[in-house]
């Protein structure tokens, strides 16, 4: 199986690790600081998975197609490089410090609460993993992947909009089967053979 192939579906499993411990925690049923490990843990996995597939996209591509494709693979790195530091501070820093009964110096890096530093610097990362998809999204013709692509970026205000209106969360919660059901529906054309691929690409560039 391709690296990329293999990518999408570990970003796919580890999204849905995480939805499953934000419900349990939602719902009352994880206690802290479980909650926490098993909401940043899949999540930092979640980081470099998701720009491995994002760039494996590039194999094959059309000129035209690479221009967006590398844009995407930018905000996805950005993505992965904002929300892996403040989940691995989390796992690192805060949470022992938390089990140790707590250290002023640490409290400020604490994730993911509203008004939180880190929660805006969170947001802002999945602000551009959403627009990463978008910019994906002109380069595939099959309507249903293009559709998830689509809906994951307009996803992106919502997102960021959480920095002045925390109630959004609930409808960012969109996130939860838009992207998994991307991730689904990219792992699958990743996983096309390269010829199909090249023919596709030739195909609309005449």
């Amino acid at each position: 199986m391709k690296p990329g192939v293999w990518a999408a579906w570990t970003a796919l499993a580890a999204a849905l690790a995480y939805d499953a411990a934000q419900i349990l925690e939602v719902s009352g049923l994880l206690r802290d600081p479980l909650d926490r490990i098993l909401i940043f843990a899949p999540s930092l996995l979640l980081a470099p998975a998701f720009v491995v597939a994002v760039s494996a996209t590039l194999d094959g591509a059309t000129p035209e197609q690479r221009t967006w494709r590398r844009a995407s693979t930018c905000l996805a790195l950005l993505y992965a490089a904002m929300v892996g530091f403040v989940y691995v501070v989390q796992l690192g820093a805060v949470i022992p410090a938390d089990l140790a009964g707590g250290r002023p110096d640490v409290t400020p890096f604490a994730c993911c609460a509203p008004g939180r530093p880190l929660t805006s610097v969170d947001l802002l990362g999945y602000t551009y993993m959403a627009v990463s998809l978008l910019l994906l999204a002109p380069t595939y013709r099959r309507p249903a992947l293009r559709t998830l692509l689509v809906a994951n970026g307009l996803l992106a205000p919502i997102l960021i909009g959480q920095l002045r209106w925390p109630a959004l969360i609930w409808l960012g919660a969109l996130w939860i089967p838009f992207f998994a059901a991307a991730m689904v529906l990219l792992a699958l054309e990743l996983g096309r053979r390269p010829d199909a691929v090249t023919r596709e690409g030739l195909a609309r560039e005449r």
